[in-house]
Formats: C-alpha cells, structure tokens, sequence
C-alpha cells in the first residue's frame, strides 16, 4: 500500500471542507466539456480573448459569463411569455 503524504492528507482535508461548505451553502459543482463551438461563444458574447483559450481562469470567468447571460436572457424569455 501506497504511504499518503502531510502535504497530500493536508490538500485531501482541505478539499473535503470546502466541499462541505459548499454543499452547506446548496452550491452543486459540474464539471463542463467545451468544445469549438462553446468557445467560439465564450469569445463572442462573454470577451474571451482567442490567447486566453488555454488559461483556465480566464475561460473559466467567461464561462461563467456566459452561462448567467443565457440563463438572464431565459428568465427574460419567461417573464415574456406570462404577460
């Protein structure tokens, strides 16, 4: 068997409190597979620059962005329909 390290024990505790805090809170994580047409989006309609497609920040932020836009632009769409 494998002999865990401190520094590894030390990330794993962290890991499993911010996932509890997380879960507190009711925040669900996803895990999201782009592809060429999601960031054409993301550069499109949420300002990811083409040079910063292979920073995970930057695409992570305009994911983000995009996802509140489509789901605002959603909750627009509804409040359309009930008039």
């Amino acid at each position: 068997m494998v002999e865990k390290t401190a520094a590894f024990r030390q990330r794993r505790a962290a890991d499993m409190r911010a996932c509890r805090k997380r879960q507190g809170a009711g925040i669900a994580l996803f895990y999201v597979a782009a592809d060429e047409t999601t960031y054409d989006m993301m550069q499109r309609y949420a300002g990811l620059s083409p040079n910063k497609v292979d920073d995970k920040s930057a695409v992570r932020a305009a994911l983000g962005r995009l996802l509140r836009a489509g789901l605002m632009a959603l909750r627009k769409l509804e409040a359309q329909r009930r008039r």
